[in-house]
């Protein structure tokens, strides 16, 4: 038998091989992540460091961190407290250190490129299902999104695991998977609300299976899904449902990043890194001249790659359409003729076309939860697709892609370490954080409670030493207040400054890189 032949057999060596080593390198650009990137997303560490501190609330016994997350939703809060459990989890397993807890967040996202693999088998051919866990895999998005601890982060683990469920329930008769459907979907929520959305498609599903619902542990789940949210009733009932208030008080303003619902998915299975430097243009420029010898360079393969997905996600538009109106409109009949593109169809394009209706900003993050169907995309359309000009083109590209990618990830990230170790940006990933809290503290003593102040110079310092000393002071204030409360015989106020901007004596300087300086004031 030919490797290729191989590829195409589950059983053989070379496919378990090829699966084996995916997952390796899946691993290894997370692990990358983490060690050199830092975990760090620049729009991300303020809400990160929120996190922490409602995280550090409940261990406190905070009755508020029992029933309302740490996620923003409208003018209130996501229900809680899943995502604060699931902060608290890494924590414990991270023995008490965040960056440690860090690393157990990027190990559990790369589960995430075997679950993927797992779906694809289930609905592609074996040697396709390889094709989407390797994209899944080496892609800039998913592994850009496979660190942190940010809301957002866990969802393609839990989206990967409520679609496998979903599969088998509109597979097999009386499958007890629909008690997973239910609980996975009640949870969802807890860590962003875009996981409403998902639930008319998944409901629209059930409706029209073409096998019949495991009633009892429909049931079951509906109890548990229940269950979940008990924390937040009980916290709103003793508090009038002031944050339930709040939620439905939002305003309801149109914004045009609305239509970013669609731009989005096809952004996540490009090469192009988006805003990720936080310095719009300007940073992806400086990116591109000096790992890929011209921005021009950088740019070119970007759009190409856009150019692809783009044509990649109308093709499958096109291609759920028109089987669609092929049955007459009728979804049970798609379900049961092509139970594929039904399935993908319905998931993919029902939540966003009503998060259109909103009206609200779409982010790219809010795709994290469909990460693992837009990944079938490709294979789908190797696939099915009909042979052509456009096919050929994009097979023959995937390689370069690929690789481009690869090195794009290995580029960027090495190029946030060497920000985080230079003079040009203040990179304040919590691993930087716990250098300075820990500075603060041996220039103050430990018996001296430490601030960092977030003044007027900080508010009208530019976006990155802006969102640097909010995240820096509310980091430090979380470990003074909840995990070394002890009696302290007086405060210590700091401030933090660019470099050229810091006038005061040496020995007031508590910690000083990436061209600022963190001193004592009176």
């Amino acid at each position: 038998m030919s490797f290729s032949a191989d590829l195409s057999d589950p059983r053989s060596p070379a496919h378990r091989l090829a699966l084996l080593g995916i997952l390796l390198a899946g691993t290894l650009l997370r692990l990358y992540a983490w060690s050199a990137g830092e975990s760090f997303h620049i729009f991300a560490i303020n809400d990160e460091v929120s996190a922490f501190r409602v995280a550090m609330q409940f261990l406190a016994g905070e009755e508020r961190a029992f029933y309302i997350g740490q996620p923003n939703f409208s003018e209130g809060h996501a229900p809680g407290p899943g995502w604060t459990l699931f902060w608290v989890g890494m924590y414990e397993l991270g023995g008490g250190v965040i960056d440690r807890a860090l690393i157990y967040v990027a190990l559990l996202n790369s589960v995430v490129t075997g679950l993927v693999y797992l779906l694809a088998r289930r609905l592609l051919r074996a040697e396709f299902a390889l094709l989407c866990a390797f994209l899944f895999a080496v892609s800039p998005w998913p592994v850009y999104y496979a660190t942190g601890l940010y809301n957002p982060i866990p969802l393609a683990f839990f989206g990967s695991l409520l679609f496998l469920a979903l599969w088998q329930v509109l597979q097999r008769e009386h499958s007890r998977a629909i008690f997973w459907v239910c609980l996975l979907s009640a949870i969802l929520p807890h860590f962003h609300m875009i996981g409403v959305f998902y639930y008319p498609a998944i409901l629209l599903l059930l409706w029209f299976s073409p096998v019949r619902l495991n009633r009892a542990w429909f049931v079951a789940g509906i109890v548990a899904g229940l269950l979940v949210y008990a924390p937040y009733f009980i916290g709103e009932l003793r508090h009038g449902w002031e944050n339930t208030r709040l939620i439905l008080s939002g305003d309801g303003e149109f914004s045009f990043g609305v239509l970013k619902a669609i731009s989005g998915p096809v952004t996540v299975l490009s090469n192009h890194p988006g805003r990720w430097l936080g310095d719009g243009m300007q940073g992806l420029y400086e990116f591109g001249d000096r790992w890929f010898g011209s921005r021009y360079v950088l740019l070119g393969v970007n759009l190409v790659s856009l150019l692809l997905s783009l044509t990649l996600f109308l093709w499958f538009a096109a291609w759920f359409l028109s089987r669609l109106r092929y049955e007459g409109g009728s979804l049970r009949r798609l379900l049961q003729q092509q139970p594929v593109i039904a399935f993908v169809g319905v998931l993919l394009f029902l939540p966003l076309s009503l998060f259109v209706l909103t009206g609200h900003n779409y982010s790219t993050r809010y795709a994290i939860l469909i990460f693992p169907l837009l990944f079938l995309l490709p294979g789908l359309y190797l696939q099915q697709a009909r042979p052509g000009r456009l096919k050929r083109l994009y097979r023959k590209s995937l390689p370069f892609l690929s690789l481009f990618g690869i090195w794009l990830l290995i580029a960027f990230f090495t190029h946030l370490s060497q920000q985080a170790q230079g003079e040009d940006y203040f990179i304040n990933s919590f691993r930087k954080m716990e250098l300075i809290r820990l500075a603060l503290e041996k220039h103050a003593g430990r018996d001296v409670t430490v601030r960092v102040l977030f003044d007027d110079y900080a508010r009208q310092a530019p976006e990155r030493l802006r969102i640097a000393t909010l995240a820096v002071s509310d980091y430090v204030g979380v470990y003074e207040h909840y995990i070394e409360p002890r009696e302290k015989s007086g405060v210590k106020n700091y401030v933090i400054r660019y470099r050229q901007d810091s006038h005061t004596m040496p020995e007031a300087i508590a910690w000083k890189g990436n061209g600022i300086v963190v001193y004592a004031v009176n």
